[in-house]
């Protein structure tokens, strides 16, 4: 970070040429190093390194206080000064900044420890690498002989932090090797968000409710575990990286378990467990067989023998285990065995099509039989997405609750992005869709978007289908080519999902079709990078989204789109139905109706006063209101309630009911039909304080 400023090119500054690069060019991604120190005569010392992997640039600055100010005013002023410098420094040598490591040495840390009004200046300083700069912050104690040397070191330190996968700012996820723990945000070095975040995007009812409940939780020392088979990929790794974040903040003991990965388990989980339960995989291929079962019994009971069994400190003392989906649903009886008193929870986020699990000798009825009489049906508790023809039969209607599918405000896929960020997100789009031999994004065109997985249950033909026949509608109304909104088809892979290349070879193929082929250098269909600040990006920038599955459990990229004001055209399917307000948030279209997609994606974009009605509804403060509940701190207070009313621990008379006499009169089932049922949200139990569960 000196002061000579370098060229972004051989070129001339400033020549046609050289602006022209400017424009195409992805920032070259450098990672920060922040070292600090607090001197006897009261002066901060800092400097900051850059690396780019090969080499090194340093600044090295003395921050002289101001007598007149506080030590955490002085560090405020600190704070500025340090993130202008490097924005600057970024800008002018077109840089992109994708991590940042702030540190001190011993004996500056232990001064801090004991000082708070060091400390939460210097947290303050993370978040805003995060908010400002788009920068993945940590916090470490360093080494040196000097700050500069600190600095590299820190550096160093956060360039392995990241993954070497493009664009540069995806961190590696970190996993116990001795228990399969997922240490969240590097078992917390990493540090994005404060606590008053969180309570400035929820309203003071929650909030309070909120920090009730976690000080019941540490009152009591109620240890509370989650389990499922992937740390990464998939909404549920995403809440549950949010969530496990906000309990840390608020020092809940909250931990997350995740199987050893097993390719030929994952097979058996994603298309004979997940794609049959979905009704998306009819072929007789997919029934379960003996040596599938053989096989997927083996692999959990390695798993808890090998990271959570007797003697390794998991579950043996656990009072609250929440069992994510199916997966590793084969450990329960095992957790029952070894640690009768804790209580299990179920937690179902898939369609489970219901009406064909009732049919002896179907796939979905055999199947669910097989995890229900051996495994699930030992849980205390049946959690499901709000949609009654989820529920499979023989799970008792006291032991069923409704849980939603969450998001989080402020993590990488719903963060508020400057148009500079969405700008450089799009280049990195762009990069990618080249490297796969799709068209990119253009810079003055508008463009539609569904962000998906590449699964059979996302209905991306029906996509495609919709779109060329909303572009011939757009060409009927004498509406030029080169102002016809670009479709984006895109999305993360997972682990434990083996569909996502077939099905997106699938979909490169359909765009040969010569129905189709017309269009396809419009259509953008590329696999990304778990970069979920990519993921945000285009969706700010979008014109409007699509989420056209055939089966849908509780789809967080409806709520993600309505909390960025995008206008939603969606299938009638799952629980969509209850995220959107039709003719209001968005436009509900019948399963399978493409040409009705394409009448809402033609008003939309022809009819500007239409469309921005939808805008503004969204904008409005009854609908954040009503968001809320499908976010991190209302997601958290359910968790709290269901874990100090079924724990035993500081409450003998823990009860596992979960449906008081005066239930709701019915449920939604999924299909624009109301069934007579027994089931009742959670959020309905502690937002009336007579009930218990």
């Amino acid at each position: 970070m000196t002061t000579i400023h370098r060229k972004f090119s051989i070129l001339e500054a400033g020549s046609p040429r050289y602006v022209l690069a400017r424009k195409k060019a992805i920032g070259k991604s450098i990672y920060l190093g922040v070292a600090m120190a607090y001197n006897s005569s009261g002066q901060f010392e800092w400097a900051c390194s850059s690396y780019d992997g090969s080499e090194f640039e340093t600044h090295e600055d003395t921050f002289i206080p101001n007598p007149e100010c506080t030590v955490p005013q002085q560090l405020e002023k600190l704070n500025d000064t340090i993130i202008e410098i490097v924005r600057d420094y970024a800008n002018t040598h077109n840089y992109r900044i994708q991590g940042v490591c702030i540190g001190c040495d011993e004996e500056t840390a232990k001064i801090v420890s004991k000082s708070p009004e060091l400390k939460d200046p210097i947290r303050s300083m993370c978040t805003r690498f995060w908010f400002d700069l788009d920068a993945t912050p940590c916090i470490y104690t360093l080494r040196g002989l000097s700050l500069t040397e600190e600095a590299a070191s820190a550096a160093r330190k956060v360039y392995d932090w990241f993954t070497p996968q493009f664009p540069g700012n995806i961190p590696r996820i970190a996993v116990d090797p001795e228990t399969n723990e997922v240490l969240v945000d590097m078992d917390s070095h990493c540090h994005m968000v404060d606590l008053h975040h969180f309570e400035e995007t929820t309203d003071k009812p929650t909030w309070d409710r909120l920090l009730a409940l976690a000080d019941e939780c540490k009152q009591r020392k109620l240890k509370i575990l989650f389990f499922n088979s992937t740390p990464q990929g998939g909404g549920v790794a995403l809440m549950r990286h949010a969530m496990i974040r906000l309990m840390r903040l608020l020092g809940v003991d909250c931990r997350w378990f995740v199987a050893k990965p097993n390719p030929d388990v994952f097979v058996i989980t994603k298309r004979k467990f997940h794609n049959v339960f979905q009704g998306v995989a009819a072929e007789e291929e997919f029934r379960l067989t003996e040596d599938d079962k053989k096989l997927w019994i083996e692999w959990c009971e390695q798993n808890f023998d090998n990271y959570w069994g007797k003697g390794k400190g998991v579950v043996d003392d656990a009072d609250v285990i929440i069992m994510d989906d199916p997966q590793v649903s084969a450990i329960i009886p095992h957790i029952r065995k070894l640690n009768p008193n804790t209580r299990i929870i179920y937690r179902s986020h898939i369609e489970i099509r219901a009406d064909l699990a009732t049919i002896p000798g179907s796939m979905q009825h055999d199947l669910w039989d097989f995890l229900w009489n051996g495994y699930i049906k030992h849980t205390d508790l049946f959690l499901s997405h709000p949609v009654a023809g989820f529920i499979p039969p023989r799970v008792p209607h006291e032991k069923v609750a409704l849980l939603p599918a969450a998001t989080d405000e402020l993590d990488g896929l719903n963060k508020k992005m400057s148009p500079a960020d969405i700008e450089y997100y799009r280049r990195v789009f762009n990069r990618c869709a080249m490297d796969q031999g799709s068209p990119g994004i253009s810079h003055d065109r508008p463009y539609v978007i569904q962000i998906a997985r590449f699964d059979p249950s996302k209905g991306i033909p029906d996509v495609v289908e919709a779109y060329c026949t909303f572009r011939d509608q757009l060409t009927a109304k004498g509406i030029e080519d080169d102002q016809h909104p670009q479709l984006v088809l895109c999305g993360h892979g997972s682990i434990d999902d083996p569909d996502g290349t077939v099905v997106y070879d699938q979909v490169i193929e359909l765009l040969g079709q010569p129905e189709y082929s017309a269009f396809a250098k419009d259509i953008c269909v590329t696999r990304l990078p778990a970069s979920d600040q990519l993921l945000c990006a285009l969706l700010r920038g979008s014109f409007c989204a699509l989420q056209l599955s055939h089966r849908e459990g509780f789809e967080v990229k409806v709520t993600e789109s309505l909390s960025k004001h995008k206008p939603v055209v969606a299938y009638r399917s799952g629980g969509i139905p209850l995220q959107i307000e039709d003719g209001k948030t968005g436009i509900l279209v019948e399963r399978g109706n493409t040409k009705g997609v394409a009448d809402a994606l033609t008003r939309l974009y022809t009819d500007m006063a239409y469309y921005q009605r939808f805008v503004d509804e969204l904008r409005t403060k009854a609908q954040d209101s009503k968001r809320q509940q499908y976010f991190t701190p209302f997601q958290s207070v359910n968790w709290l309630y269901l874990a100090t009313q079924l724990a035993f621990k500081g409450n003998d008379e823990a009860i596992a009911n979960s449906q008081p006499q005066n239930d709701v009169a019915g449920t939604y089932m999924g299909n624009g039909d109301i069934r007579e049922w027994n089931a009742k949200y959670v959020r309905e139990f502690w937002q009336d304080s007579n009930t218990v569960v």
